[in-house]
């Protein structure tokens, strides 16, 4: 007689977390047991008749605490099934052993029942971005309200109108328009063969109809935070016809754990951050120049380029193609940086608005070959979009990722940076830019890269953290994001060309030095008004000064 067990739930380790879902995934599929990473979750999960497969890998001394001595502390009454494994693929091995031998819990039960994995189920993943916000079966303290024993689903990343896929073949018998304060949203409901249903919740734009079929990795939607939502995600639910009656889930309404069934698609690049993607490509660096401000580079502009020996040009999207051909013409290597920029002075201006006004660019550019976007531009000036188009840098935030969201459509491999800020404090005109990214937060990671301002007086303060050293700041507190410097200058009326132009080659090779800086932007090559102490050549065409030092460093 096989032994009879109460329902299962493995306890995996937080770190590398999905590379261990994959490893324990057939096992989970086999015997239908739910996975988490969170303790609480598991010491929780059908209280107190659950078994949990706690996995315990190597190295954790006797005095110090782990999962399992939280668990036999906390629920000493609950059965544990302890298993080593240093890495995924020693669990992975461990576990098809027991399926191979019907040992559910590592020892062969009194008449093995070998089960299949062969499951007709696979949920590819519903969006574009390897990242879960919120796991199935966390947050239990807020979900007991409406009688769960934790959140029902997963949500998964993604922005403003980011692409949502069915997670199956299936049909849609459910497109729901949000109405009547439903808390799903706008939302898609797909049912699959052998009992399967998928919830995806939270939608802008529903793309499919009910009675419509649809193939796994087909796009049901797009997203946006619709319903009972914070911040854009797609919810995903998951129910089995019969679940509930049965006892094999702890939910109602039949919904069951997606973790162990989900799975990344062969065929779709996952947009993760770049640090992640890949790394830069020039190893250090560039010694960088702002193009032309708001007007097309003329042939004098390029004479300083070429005289200076520029490696990196930031246009904006006022600059022209011409502008981006001329450039790699002149050095096929040459790294370019378009900024998009709007007057937003006393207006305010929708996300999905400035999007529009540069889908052609970033379409335009992106097909040239450039891969890098500064979203805006000193967004915590009252004169840029503070007080009209958002109150706060977490304002900022979602305004900027809604925007990246709809751009991500029409330029999926580009890398889009939160813009530089302007530093300092002055009443009235600026939030201090400190406060600015505190008040965003933890949104400024989802940017791709992250851009910063510098500027200073002297060559006596340059190196101050109040002055040229200000980046090291972004530095500590992303150390994990590629930081462009946008924008730099010396700003004094009083310092000459030639002194700011050996300024800047001091400060230029200062950054050869730290990592993850890309490349560092001077103001600018030339205005057609104002900048007179910035400019590298005057409007008759003539140059300032600043561009014979730098073409003259030994780097």
């Amino acid at each position: 007689m096989e032994e009879k067990v109460g329902p299962q739930i493995i306890l995996l380790p937080a770190s590398n977390y999905w590379e261990w879902v994959n490893s324990a995934r057939d096992y989970a599929l086999a015997y239908d047991v739910s996975i988490t990473a969170v303790p609480q979750n598991a010491a929780q999960f059908h209280y107190p008749t659950q078994v949990i497969t706690v996995i315990s890998p190597a190295g954790i001394s006797e005095g110090q605490d782990s999962p399992l001595r939280w668990l036999q502390r906390e629920v000493p009454s609950v059965r544990i099934d302890e298993v080593r494994a240093e890495t995924p693929e020693q669990l992975a091995a461990l576990l098809r052993e027991r399926i191979r031998s019907g040992a559910r819990y590592g020892e062969r039960l009194s008449s093995p029942s070998r089960p299949s994995v062969t499951m007709a189920l696979r949920l590819l993943w519903p969006t574009d971005y390897p990242e879960i916000n919120q796991g199935f079966g966390e947050n239990a303290a807020l979900y007991r309200r409406w009688g769960l024993p934790g959140h029902e689903g997963v949500d998964f990343r993604t922005t403003f109108n980011g692409r949502v896929y069915a997670c199956a073949n299936g049909e849609v018998y459910l497109a729901h328009d949000g109405s009547g304060r439903h808390p799903y949203g706008v939302h898609v409901r797909i049912k699959h063969p052998g009992g399967w249903k998928t919830i995806y919740g939270h939608l802008n734009q529903v793309l499919v109809h009910a009675g419509q079929s649809v193939v796994a990795g087909e796009v049901i939607g797009l997203a946006d935070q619709t319903g009972n939502s914070v911040g854009h995600h797609v919810h995903l639910t998951l129910k089995k016809e019969g679940a509930s009656a049965k006892g094999d889930t702890s939910y109602p309404n039949d919904i069951v754990d997606p973790t162990p069934y989900l799975m990344f698609p062969a065929d779709r690049t996952l947009i993760e951050p770049l640090a992640e993607r890949d790394q830069w490509t020039y190893g250090h660096c560039l010694v960088g120049l702002q193009a032309r401000l708001d007007e097309p580079m003329t042939s004098a502009d390029w004479e300083v380029v070429r005289a200076a020996r520029i490696q990196a040009l930031r246009l904006t999207n006022r600059s022209t193609l011409a502008d981006a051909e001329q450039a790699l013409q002149n050095n096929p290597d040459m790294f370019l940086l378009v900024s998009l920029i709007e007057d937003l002075r006393n207006r305010r201006v929708r996300p999905e608005d400035f999007a529009r006004d540069m889908e052609d660019t970033v379409r335009e550019f992106y097909a040239r070959g450039v891969r890098y976007f500064e979203v805006f531009h000193d967004p915590n000036l009252a004169s840029s979009g503070l007080g009209t188009s958002w109150h706060s840098g977490r304002e900022f935030a979602q305004w900027f990722l809604d925007v990246v969201g709809w751009l991500r459509g029409v330029a999926p491999d580009a890398r889009f940076g939160w813009p530089g800020l302007s530093p300092g404090n002055d009443a009235g005109m600026r939030m201090d830019h400190q406060e600015f990214l505190k008040s965003a937060g933890e949104l400024v990671r989802q940017a791709d890269w992250i851009g910063c301002h510098c500027y200073w007086e002297d060559g006596e303060t340059i190196f101050s953290s109040s002055a040229a050293m200000g980046y090291r700041h972004y530095r500590e507190e992303w150390p994990d994001k590629p930081i462009f410097i946008t924008e730099f200058s010396n700003v004094s009326p009083f310092v000459s060309p030639e002194e700011k132009g050996m300024e800047y080659v001091r400060f230029y090779r200062h950054l050869l030095e730290e990592p993850g800086i890309g490349a560092a932007f001077a103001a600018c090559v030339s205005a057609p008004v104002h900048y007179e102490y910035e400019v590298w050549r005057r409007e008759d065409g003539t140059a300032t000064g600043f561009s014979a030092p730098v073409g003259a460093r030994d780097f």
